[in-house]
């Protein structure tokens, strides 16, 4: 078992120095026989199942890098995909949706390129979105809700807009969508926790709402218009997929320039526009 300890400082230098006495901490497999026993002592109490917990030094020769904001691996020495068990998952995922795609996909049905690679962009955009504000404002339930919460409004207000003003071309929304990924690529975690709570929120809510606006709204636009919107939202969905599988990338990347995946799948969706027909 491994506990990391934090709180307050005078509690957790009086267990340091218990420690630094030669102490160990004696803690019973059975929960009942540690109830009413003292288990700071250097020897075990009396009785069976006693294990002792002391604390350990954290060997950081051989890390490289560091874990970070942006790579916060603590049982990672090194930026890899373990095999096992996140490798091994990846590949059962990935056989597993390519079987169901071949066992109920109609034959004719097409594949739009273009959807499909928004789809994985898109997956990456909320990843990044839940891990920011993680980090800036803790990993709790009522973080997490905020987040999906302002991402679905966010989409709504792409629909809305795609209703209103009923855009033509898509050039400028997919230049707007990269510049504001590559900015929150490339600004560091640091800037946002150097601000005041309020800059600090205002700042946060723009670098990371402000893409999925955009993607919003190409996403709607193409699928106002399409001709076979079954097969355009099913590829989609398949798409969503490769962004799952690809948030696996962070433990290589890390968090920030996971969003340069991002980028590579949207610009993908520019460049197969022209041969998303069907099959």
């Amino acid at each position: 078992m491994t506990f990391l300890l934090a709180g307050d400082s005078q509690r957790i230098a009086a267990i340091r120095a218990r420690f630094e006495r030669g102490d160990a901490f004696w803690i019973n497999l059975w929960a009942e026989a540690s109830k009413n026993t003292n288990g700071f002592r250097p020897t075990p109490p009396q009785g069976e199942h006693w294990v002792p917990m002391r604390p350990l030094r954290v060997e950081m020769q051989g890390l490289d890098p560091l874990p970070s904001d942006d790579w916060p691996q603590l049982y990672l020495r090194e930026r890899e995909i373990p095999w096992a068990p996140i490798g091994q998952g990846m590949l059962v995922m990935a056989l597993a949706a390519a079987a169901i795609l071949f066992a109920f996909a109609p034959r004719r049905a097409g594949f739009n390129a273009q959807m499909f690679f928004l789809g994985a962009g898109f997956m990456l955009l909320e990843t990044k979105g839940v891990v920011h504000m993680a980090l800036l404002f803790g990993s709790t339930w009522i973080v997490n809700s905020i987040v999906f919460f302002a991402i679905l409004v966010m989409i709504l207000c792409a629909n809305l807009f795609v209703l209103r003003v009923r855009p033509s071309r898509l050039g400028p929304y997919y230049v707007l969508l990269v510049a504001a990924l590559l900015v929150n690529a490339l600004v560091p975690m640091s800037v946002f926790l150097s601000l005041p709570p309020a800059a600090r929120i205002a700042a946060s809510c723009l670098v990371v709402f402000l893409p999925v606006f955009f993607a919003g709204v190409i996403f709607a636009a193409l699928f106002r218009a399409s001709r076979q919107p079954d097969v355009d939202f099913g590829s989609n969905i398949a798409g969503i997929v490769l962004g799952g599988l690809s948030e696996q990338l962070s433990l290589v990347l890390g968090f920030n320039y996971l969003l340069l995946v991002a980028v590579g799948y949207y610009l993908l969706s520019v460049v197969l526009r022209q041969r998303s027909l069907p099959g």
